[in-house]
């Protein structure tokens, strides 16, 4: 079952609705207006209340023409994304819409509100509760002015190369292509002729200069020990999709590649030992949601033999931990009009769904599902290598230790024999999870489904 699947299974909620078409525009937006105003969600078309999947016709169509009227009709404009997505066999529209800092969000002088599963217009007392709970929020530092930056100091090739990206996907329609002016303004990053801190972080050609903490600083070293010499450091600053290109290829240069037997040959193969789709999801999240405002903020990448630690400033939510993180979760960016950016320019395929990607592009891979971890300094992702046979330390329980002792490499096990042996005092849901822990750290892989599935112990050691 797909993280899609597993989302649509639950039904609806506050932070999820069901529609069975795509063509009523005018109840979309409604929902999509009321998400943006509730913290965030998802929409999927062409499932019915009950989450019964019916499909659609002509998916990346509509997707594409429903991405285009939502932009147009909602004020302010919204960060969102639409998409054409497999759900059960069928062809489904997913609505990423991120829970925005804008409020409140309108739709033809209306605003509405997410209450429970239902979607309803806001009362007086709403928008009193609305207009207070944004009141004492300051101006966030990307929106701020960057008083001595000026047209002349961007990137005027990677202004031009975001229009033509955005307009050649569709992901939006600016009204002058032809003026670099209108296309930031429209961008939110001109403002009463003031250039804003996000136009220096996605357009300047030197923004360390003027905000020294925008820097991504890189290493990378011949052990697992952070202390040791590094073999490469990199110091990157510039328009952000050059820093995120840097980055990635920072990573790439030194991680050390697998040669392995791959299916249907009998050739041994170089492989990347890290999905290049995880480690840049990885690397634009942190590029998004970090903290920019504090000149002791940053953001790093850790190169070790065995694993990429990325790591930013940034901080979740309030009342979110690092597990929410695992799971379906609504996006509420830290910086918007950044993450915009970064959306409009393809460099973020979708909204809210990144760290579930990544989760699916690593187990894909047969490789550890990455781990992330939360304290006071940032949120540090951490990717675990091809090469590395050692499994991330993870808090095994007693019961998963025995199992495994039990289990030489190839053995199998199905969720019965395990409850049976090994759990019999736990609930069957308690024991799905069990398997699911050591799945996500590679230490089991599923195989098969429905009454034929079960897990085969990988050679991933256990960790120390």
């Amino acid at each position: 079952m797909t993280p899609l699947e597993r989302q649509i299974k639950k039904g609806e909620s506050k932070e999820l609705a069901l529609l069975r078409s795509a063509e009523d525009y005018e109840q979309i937006t409604t929902h999509v207006v009321a998400l943006l105003n509730s913290g965030g969600g998802s929409i999927v078309l062409g499932v019915d209340e009950n989450g019964y999947p019916l499909g659609l016709p002509n998916p990346v169509n509509f997707a594409h023409q429903i991405a285009l009227y939502l932009r147009k009709v909602i004020s302010p404009r919204p960060l969102l994304s639409v998409t054409a997505e497999e759900a059960y066999g069928l062809q489904v529209i997913l609505i990423e819409v991120p829970g925005g800092r804008d409020m409140p969000f309108l739709h033809d002088g209306r605003i509405f509100l997410r209450r429970g599963r239902t979607t309803v217009p806001a009362d007086a007392e709403d928008l009193q509760e609305i207009f207070q709970r944004q009141a004492p929020e300051a101006v966030r530092w990307e929106r701020r002015g960057s008083p001595t930056l000026t047209i002349e100091d961007l990137h005027h090739e990677q202004i031009e190369t975001t229009v033509q990206k955005a307009m050649a996907e569709g992901r939006f329609r600016f009204s002058d292509t032809d003026s670099t002016e209108t296309v930031l303004g429209e961008l939110g990053m001109l403002s009463n002729g003031v250039l804003t801190n996000a136009a220096d972080v996605c357009f300047g050609e030197q923004p360390a200069v003027r905000h020294p903490q925008v820097r991504l600083r890189a290493y990378a070293f011949q052990s697992d020990k952070q202390g040791d010499e590094y073999l490469d450091q990199g110091d990157f600053n510039g328009p952000l999709a050059n820093v995120l290109a840097s980055a990635v290829a920072f990573i790439q240069r030194n991680a050390s590649t697998a040669a392995m037997f791959l299916p249907e040959s009998i050739e041994r193969r170089n492989v990347a030992p890290y999905p290049v789709n995880a480690v840049r999801e990885g690397l634009v999240n942190a590029l998004a949601h970090r903290d920019y405002s504090s000149f002791s903020s940053g953001a790093s990448v850790l190169v070790y033999p065995d694993r990429v630690e990325i790591w930013n400033s940034g901080k979740l939510p309030d009342g979110w931990t690092a597990s929410r993180l695992r799971s379906n979760h609504p996006s509420i960016p830290r910086n918007p009009d950044i993450a915009n950016f970064l959306f409009i320019r393809s460099l973020m395929e979708q909204i809210g769904r990144g760290t579930q990607r990544m989760i699916e592009d690593c187990r894909k891979a047969e490789i550890p599902a990455p781990t992330w971890k939360v304290d006071q300094d940032g949120i540090t992702v951490t990717l675990y290598s091809l090469t590395s046979r050692e499994a991330p330390a993870a808090q095994l329980g007693e019961r998963q230790l025995c199992m495994l002792e039990k289990l030489k490499p190839g053995d199998t096990i199905r969720l019965q024999e395990y409850i049976q042996q090994f759990a019999p005092e736990v609930t069957k849901r308690q024991a799905q999870r069990d398997l699911q822990e050591l799945r996500e750290a590679d230490l089991l892989r599923l195989q098969g489904g429905g009454r034929s599935a079960h897990y085969i112990r990988t050679s991933r050691e256990l960790p120390r």
